[in-house]
């Protein structure tokens, strides 16, 4: 972290572009941001100024991280402070590969949501005009998209978005510098909420459609006994066109900031327990439900008990799995909750343990009949010690809770090695086989006597 300010501020002394540079080390404390170990826009106010002077207009990108209504309870300050981190250090990778050498990543405010891209001149054939800044716009947009989906956990992508906003900045002998400056800013700013804007409006749009025409279809994953070998169950999982949505989680997110949630669970669960006709009886059917749509009362109604009939499955057979990763507020009203579904024969889940919100204090609160180890946990395992202190460590409470413990992601060999060797019994993945329609086969031939 030293060595980049540092450089940063021998880059900006030597161009002569440090404000008050007399008192270089003491400004550079107070307008550097430790937690993402990038500059505020003061520090470069020097590089703006020469750099409008050579080239009249500059492009400014505006990156928004803004939570919804779940953000603060489900990551709490600390999440949302490690989540800014993980944003500023991919906005630098950004930089390193998709943008110019003479491009600058900073903050507007130390330890904000908001971040600001500085773009050298030139970018167009005639100087820099609108459409040539949103073309860069449009292309770090996209790379966010894809760090939001590949790299961050469910829980997050359904509680925050970011947001890419863009201005051309012009020189102005008529406005003073600063204000000239902060201006563009807050225009850069304003066009990121409409983007945010039009991405509500377009999902929201998506999601009312897929509601309407019902359109999700279930792939189903087999739970593997390794020590039996054999299959004790799948996992239904939801799937929709890509070129609706992503993927669930973005599917969901929709459903969140529309007020959807128990409509687009309802849907899903029903698809699944349809598509699960002719399930084995002694195996068990999976089914992801979102912890608000626990409070929905057609969980509890007839209509889920008829249908459950009509596929042929008992209530024991289902096993309802919510995630760990969401803060729950009041344990007394959902613990009524899961009770009744436990005595009229379901069986609970909790996902996602390991890394999620509360720990294992809001397990032992639920009690449920299976947990699941959080997928970050399962990659190169047999190479990370303390990824496999901390599975043993859920391992542990497992067993001496009572708890059925299933590890989730696993797809090579040597995973699968170490998490029997830490005392795992159930497991599935890719090694075993991938999501497919009811009922793909297992794989098996990696486990050992």
């Amino acid at each position: 972290m030293q060595s980049r300010r540092t450089k940063l501020v021998k880059d900006l002394k030597q161009r002569g572009e440090l404000v008050g540079r007399s008192t270089a080390g003491a400004l550079t404390d107070l307008l550097y941001d430790e937690l993402t170990d990038l500059p505020t826009v003061p520090l470069l106010l020097g590089r703006i100024r020469r750099l409008l002077k050579e080239a009249r207009q500059l492009g400014l990108l505006s990156i928004s991280v803004l939570q919804n209504e779940r953000g603060e309870q489900t990551l709490g300050w600390q999440g949302y402070e490690s989540l800014v981190r993980s944003v500023a250090a991919f906005l630098l990778e950004i930089r390193q590969v998709g943008l110019r050498r003479d491009d600058y990543v900073s903050e507007v405010m130390i330890s904000g949501n908001a971040f600001v891209i500085l773009l050298s001149p030139p970018r167009g054939k005639q100087g820099i005009a609108y459409p040539d800044i949103d073309k860069v716009r449009r292309r770090v947009a996209a790379r966010l998209e894809r760090f939001v989906r590949d790299r961050l956990p469910a829980e997050v992508q359904q509680t925050f978005g970011l947001y890419v906003g863009c201005t051309v900045l012009a020189q102005n002998a008529s406005v003073r510098f600063e204000r000239l400056v902060y201006s563009a800013l807050e225009l850069a700013f304003t066009d990121s909420l409409q983007q945010r804007k039009k991405e509500q409006y377009d999902a929201a749009l998506k999601l009312k459609m897929i509601l309407k025409a019902e359109a999700v279809h279930p792939v189903y994953q087999p739970v593997v006994d390794l020590l039996e070998k054999r299959i004790v169950g799948f996992e239904a999982l939801t799937r929709v066109s890509p070129d609706a949505f992503a993927g669930p989680d973005q599917l969901f997110k929709a459903a969140y900031d529309n007020d959807s949630v128990w409509k687009l669970d309802r849907l899903c669960r029903e698809r699944a327990i349809r598509s699960a006709r002719g399930l084995d009886d002694e195996q068990l059917l999976f089914l992801n439900v979102e912890p608000d749509s626990i409070h929905d009362p057609t969980l509890r109604s007839e209509s889920t008990f008829a249908l459950l009939r009509d596929s042929n499955l008992k209530p024991s057979q289902v096993v309802l799995e919510m995630t760990e990763h969401s803060a729950v507020r009041d344990f007394t009203s959902l613990r009524q909750l899961l009770s009744y579904l436990q005595f009229h024969g379901f069986r609970l889940a909790v996902d996602d343990v390991g890394s999620g919100y509360s720990g294992l204090k809001s397990i032992a609160e639920i009690k449920p009949d299976f947990i699941k180890i959080d997928m970050a946990l399962i990659p190169e395992i047999h190479l990370h010690p303390i990824k496999q202190d901390r599975t043993g460590t859920i391992a542990r409470f497992s067993t001496s809770s009572g708890i059925t413990l299933i590890a989730e992601g696993v797809e090579t060999v040597e995973e699968l090695r170490c998490l029997q060797s830490i005392g795992v019994r159930y497991a599935q993945g890719y090694l075993f086989a991938r999501p497919g329609p009811p009922f793909p086969k297992a794989d098996l031939s990696a486990i050992e006597d």
